[in-house]
C-alpha cells in the first residue's frame, strides 16, 4: 500500500542527494536504482512513501528585506505617421525575420475593406515588413491592411518578392530621391540590384542599413505611402508600427515616485516623438521587480486571481472565473515541473485604462533565454537525447544549475501592457500583503538543487539506456520513457510544451486518473467529449512525478512499466522519426523490406528521360501558322552497315512543324516532372512529386496552369518572381541561339527535350529559329509556375530562406519552384481520394471517436483516443483571442 507523505522541495532534496551522491561509485546498486526512482517518480521504493511536494511552506511568513523596482520594459505604438525623431536607418533589403509574426496580445483597428469602417485584427495576421531601425532595440515596421486575408488567418505575412520590389521601386527609392537627393549614389537603382549587392557566395543574404536624416523622418512617413497608394492599390491605409523591446534596464526607477515615473517615461522615448503620448494604439509594458539576496522568489499557482484582481477592473470572483474556465486568453506557465509555482500569461479588453495584457515570470529563465525555431529558451532535441552518456547538452545544463545555486538569485517580475497615456500611473506599487500572498520565498541553493537532482536523475537513467544496445534500448515503453526525459528537460527551465504530441505523450508517461474533480489534471477534454471510464493524465502529488519504471535487474534497461502507448506521429515529433524508423535506425536490420517502401515514393529518373506518351495530341495553336520546315539530319541507311549504326530517318520527321513542336513542348512539360527526386537516405517517405511516373508521362502544361500545387507536391518551396527572373528562367531552359555551351549540368543532358532542342538549333535557320523560340516564350508566359531552374541543375531542394513552403510548417527539403508574376500566389489544397471515397459510400455513417488511425499504433497497441486530447479552450473561435 502507497502512503502518501507531504514533503518540503528542501527535505526532498536532501532525500534524493542521500541516496544519488555526485560520485556514481559509492553506492551499491539497489541504493543507486532506489535514488533514481525517486529523483524521477517521488516514491521511495524501499519504503513505500510516495512523497508529495508542498512548494508553499516557503510563502512568505515573516518581514523581508524585499527590494521592488519599478521599469518601462517595451513600447509598441501604431500610427498613420512615423513618431521617430532620431536618424533612422533603413534597410534596402529587409530581413524578413524582423517580420512581424509573433502575436503581441492586442488587436488594432485598421482599415480592411476600403469603403467600410476599420476592423480590429490582430497585427502579426497583417503583411507586413520591417523598414529600418533605430539603434539596436527599436524597429519600424509597415503594414498593409489591404493585403489582410480575413478568412485565411494562417496565410504568410511576409510579403512576395513582386510586392518587396514595388515597394522599392515605386516607394522607398523615389521617396528617398525626393527627400535626400544627395545620398542616392549609396542607393541600389532597383531592387533586383539590391538583392545581387546583399547576396553572398553561400546565397545567403546580407541586410545592411543606409542612414536617414532624422529632422526628414517625419516627411518621409507622409511621402512613402503617398507615393505607394498611388502606384498599387494593395498600399492603401498603411499603418507604421514602432517597437522598443527589451529596455526596462535602461529606465529602472524607485515605485511610488509619479517625478521618477515620468522621467523614466522620457528616457524611454529618447528616439520618439513624445506626441505619441495622446496616440490611441500605443502601449507600454509597465515592469515591477521583486527580489531578494539569497533568495529565488517564485509565483505560487494559487494566487494567479489575486494578482489579475488587483491590477485589473475585475472583482475577486470574475478574476477567478477567469483564471479557472478554459480560455485561450489564459496560460499557465509551470516552473522547473512544480504544480504549484508557475507564472502566467493573460490577455484582457476591460476599460481603456485596463491592461490588456498581464505576464508573470522569473528571471531564473535569463540562463537558457535564446530565440530559436520559435522556442525563447535552450532546447534538445530527440536526437541529442540518444547520443552520449549522458548527452553533452545535460551535461551542459547541469554544470549551468551547478554554478547558479552558488550565484544566481531570482526576482519575481510582472509586467503589464497598458495605454501610454497611463503609463505613469499604473503599478506604482506592488502591495505587501499581495506579496506575502502571490510569492513563494526559496533559499537560492534549495531552489537550483531541485533542478539539479532533477537533471541528476534524468541523465543517469538515460545514460543506462544509451549504455545499452540491442532490441530493449528501442522497445516502446523504453523510449517512451527517453520521450518523458526528454520533455521534461526541457520543461525544467522553459514552459512545458503542450501542443498535441505533448498532451498524448503526458497520457503515456503521468499516472493516470479517472477522478475528473482532481485540480491537477493535465488534460481536461471537452465536456461533451468524456465518457465514464477515460483514464486522464495527473500530476497529483505537486511535480511532474512520472508512472511507475521498471529499474535493472529486472530490465536491463529502464523503461516504463507497460501501460499506455504514445502514437506514431508523437515518436516522430519527439524524436524526428517514427517508431519503426527509430528502430531501423539504432538497430538496422540487412535491409529494408520492399513492403515497407510506400507506393506514393516514385523511384527517380535518373537515366535518359522517357518519351511523353500523348502519341496523337492537337498542335498547340501557338505553333499552327508556322509553315517552314526542319533540314534532316545527316543519314546513312546503306544495306551494308549493321542495324545499330544505320542513321534512318525517324518517323516523326514526317510530321509538320506544328505537330514536332508541339510533341517537343509536350516533352519538356513531362520531363521537369520526370526529374523530380526524392527525399535523399530516406527510403520510406514519399516523392516530392505525388504523381506517378505513368502521370509524368503523360502531363501537358495544363499541369502548370494550376496554383494548387498539392495536386503535383506531396511537399514544396515557391517563390514569387519578377518579369526578369521568369524570363532568366525561360533563357536556361530553351537558350538562345548564341548561348555559350555550359559546362555539363546535371538533368539536363538526360532530358530528351533538352537534345532535340539543341537538334532543333541545328536544323532550323537562325531567323527561324528565333521564330520558334520566340512562340516558346508566348506559351512559357502561360504558365504559372515552373521548376526554379539552376545553370549547374535543374531541382535544387535545400532549405531556403527566400522561399515560403508547403506544407506552411514544413521546414525541410523540398523541391524549389518559381510561381510566374502574371499568377496569383499558390494554394495548398489536398485531394484526399480515399477520404472522398468514404464520404459518397457512407455519407451518414456516425464516426467513433475512439477508433484511431492504424497507422499510429505502435506495438500493435492502440494510442489514446483523439476526442481526449481535445483541450477544452479548443473549441473557442479565434477570433475570441484576448477578449474578456
Amino acid at each position: 500500500m502507497v502512503r502518501v507523505e507531504g514533503c518540503a522541495l528542501s527535505a526532498f532534496n536532501n532525500k534524493v542527494i542521500r541516496l544519488l551522491p555526485q560520485d556514481e561509485g559509492m553506492v551499491d546498486e539497489v541504493q543507486y536504482y532506489r535514488g533514481l526512482n525517486l529523483a524521477l517518480t517521488g516514491k521511495d521504493s524501499a519504503t513505500g512513501i510516495q512523497y508529495s511536494l508542498e512548494p508553499t511552506r516557503n510563502r512568505f511568513t515573516r518581514e523581508r528585506e524585499v527590494t521592488v523596482v519599478r521599469d518601462y520594459d517595451s513600447l509598441i505604438g501604431f500610427t498613420v505617421w512615423i513618431p521617430i525623431v532620431s536618424n533612422v536607418f533603413i534597410y534596402p533589403v529587409a530581413n524578413p525575420v524582423d517580420t512581424l509574426t509573433a502575436n503581441v496580445h492586442l488587436k488594432v483597428p485598421m482599415k480592411i475593406h476600403e469603403h467600410r469602417d476599420e476592423v480590429p485584427v490582430f497585427p502579426h495576421h497583417v503583411p507586413n515588413i520591417c523598414l529600418g531601425v533605430v539603434g539596436v532595440r527599436t524597429k519600424l515596421r509597415m503594414f498593409f491592411p489591404a493585403l489582410y486575408e480575413e478568412n485565411n488567418p494562417d496565410r504568410s505575412v511576409e510579403l512576395t518578392l513582386e510586392q518587396k520590389t514595388a515597394i522599392y521601386n515605386d516607394g522607398l527609392r523615389p521617396t528617398l530621391q525626393s527627400l535626400n537627393p544627395d545620398t542616392m549614389t549609396n542607393w541600389p537603382t532597383t531592387y533586383e540590384s539590391a538583392l545581387t549587392r546583399a547576396k553572398k557566395r553561400d546565397n545567403r543574404y546580407q541586410y545592411g542599413t543606409r542612414p536617414f536624416p532624422a529632422q526628414m523622418v517625419r516627411r518621409f512617413g507622409y511621402e512613402l505611402p503617398r507615393l505607394l497608394v498611388a502606384a498599387h492599390a494593395w498600399a492603401r491605409d498603411i499603418v507604421f508600427m514602432t517597437q522598443v523591446q527589451g529596455v526596462k534596464e535602461a529606465n529602472q526607477h524607485q515605485p511610488d515616485d509619479d517625478r521618477a515615473a515620468e522621467d523614466a517615461l522620457s528616457v524611454l522615448l529618447t528616439d520618439l516623438d513624445h506626441e505619441l503620448l495622446m496616440e490611441p494604439h500605443c502601449w507600454v509594458d509597465v515592469g515591477l521587480e521583486l527580489s531578494e539576496p539569497g533568495f529565488s522568489y517564485q509565483w505560487r499557482t494559487d494566487a494567479h486571481s489575486s494578482i489579475i484582481h488587483h491590477f485589473t477592473c475585475l472583482t475577486p470572483l470574475q478574476a477567478a472565473s477567469y483564471v479557472n474556465r478554459p480560455s485561450r486568453q489564459y496560460s499557465k506557465d509551470i516552473s522547473a515541473g512544480l504544480m504549484h509555482v508557475s507564472g502566467f500569461r493573460g490577455a484582457f479588453k476591460l476599460s481603456h485604462r485596463d491592461p490588456v495584457y498581464i505576464q508573470t515570470y522569473t528571471t531564473d529563465k535569463a540562463l537558457i533565454q535564446q530565440l530559436d525555431g520559435g522556442r525563447h529558451g535552450l532546447a534538445m532535441s530527440g536526437k541529442q537525447l540518444m547520443e552520449g552518456t549522458p548527452p553533452e547538452y545535460m551535461r551542459n545544463i547541469f554544470a549551468l544549475y551547478f554554478d547558479a545555486r552558488e550565484n544566481h538569485d531570482c526576482a519575481a517580475r510582472i509586467e503589464l501592457r497598458v495605454p501610454i497615456r497611463y503609463g505613469t500611473r499604473v503599478a506604482l506599487r506592488f502591495p505587501v500583503e499581495l506579496a506575502r500572498e502571490s510569492i513563494l520565498a526559496f533559499p537560492r541553493e534549495d531552489w537550483w538543487q531541485w533542478r539539479l537532482i532533477r537533471m541528476l536523475g534524468f541523465m543517469r537513467t538515460l545514460s543506462l539506456q544509451n549504455d545499452s544496445a540491442g532490441p530493449l534500448r528501442v522497445g516502446p515503453d523504453a523510449l517512451s520513457l527517453s520521450a518523458g526525459i526528454l520533455w521534461l528537460t526541457n520543461g525544467l527551465h522553459s514552459r512545458p510544451d503542450d501542443g498535441s504530441a505533448a498532451r498524448d505523450l503526458m497520457c503515456t508517461i503521468l499516472p493516470l486518473t479517472r477522478d475528473y474533480d482532481q485540480d491537477m489534471l493535465q488534460i481536461r477534454p471537452r465536456e461533451e467529449l468524456r465518457q465514464h471510464g477515460d483514464m486522464l493524465p495527473v500530476c497529483a502529488h505537486g511535480a511532474f512525478f512520472l508512472r511507475d519504471i521498471v529499474w535493472p535487474p529486472t530490465a536491463d534497461v529502464p523503461r516504463f512499466q507497460r501501460g499506455p502507448m504514445m502514437r506514431n506521429s508523437t515518436f516522430k515529433f519527439m524524436f524526428g522519426l517514427d517508431y519503426d524508423a527509430l528502430r531501423r535506425k539504432y538497430l538496422p536490420p540487412a535491409y529494408i523490406p520492399r513492403a515497407l517502401v510506400p507506393q506514393k515514393r516514385v523511384r527517380t529518373q535518373k537515366g535518359f528521360s522517357k518519351r511523353h506518351r500523348l502519341e496523337d495530341p492537337e498542335p498547340a495553336p501557338v505553333f499552327v501558322d508556322l509553315d517552314f520546315e526542319l533540314a534532316g539530319p545527316p543519314q546513312d541507311a546503306g544495306e551494308d552497315l549493321p542495324w545499330n549504326e544505320r542513321a534512318d530517318f525517324p518517323p516523326d520527321l514526317e510530321e509538320d512543324l506544328p505537330m514536332q513542336l508541339t510533341k517537343h513542348w509536350n516533352q519538356f512539360c513531362s520531363d521537369l516532372l520526370q526529374k523530380c527526386g526524392n527525399l535523399k537516405n530516406d527510403p520510406l517517405t514519399a516523392s516530392h512529386c505525388r504523381l506517378t511516373m505513368e502521370e509524368r508521362l503523360h502531363v501537358t502544361d495544363n499541369v502548370y496552369k494550376d496554383v494548387n500545387l498539392a495536386l503535383v507536391f506531396n511537399r514544396v518551396q515557391w517563390m514569387k518572381v519578377g518579369g526578369q527572373e521568369w524570363k532568366e528562367a525561360f533563357n536556361i531552359f530553351f537558350p538562345p541561339r548564341d548561348a555559350p555551351l555550359r559546362v555539363q549540368p546535371q538533368n539536363f543532358p538526360t532530358m530528351k527535350y533538352w537534345e532535340e532542342w539543341f537538334e532543333m538549333k541545328q536544323r532550323l535557320s537562325p531567323a527561324n529559329f528565333d521564330t520558334v523560340r520566340n512562340r516558346y516564350w508566348r506559351i512559357f508566359k502561360e504558365l504559372l509556375w515552373i521548376p526554379k531552374p539552376h545553370k549547374d541543375r535543374l531541382w535544387k531542394y535545400t532549405p531556403s530562406h527566400d522561399f515560403s513552403t508547403y506544407p506552411l510548417r514544413y521546414s525541410g527539403q523540398a523541391p524549389q519552384v518559381i510561381v510566374s508574376p502574371s499568377s496569383y500566389a499558390p494554394t495548398w489544397e489536398p485531394m484526399d481520394a480515399d477520404a472522398q471515397a468514404d464520404e459518397e459510400e457512407e455519407p451518414e455513417e456516425e464516426v467513433n471517436q475512439d477508433v484511431v488511425d492504424r497507422r499510429e499504433w505502435v506495438n500493435n497497441i492502440a494510442p489514446i483516443p483523439d476526442r481526449i486530447l481535445l483541450r477544452e479552450e479548443e473549441e473557442e473561435s479565434s477570433e475570441s483571442e484576448g477578449e474578456i
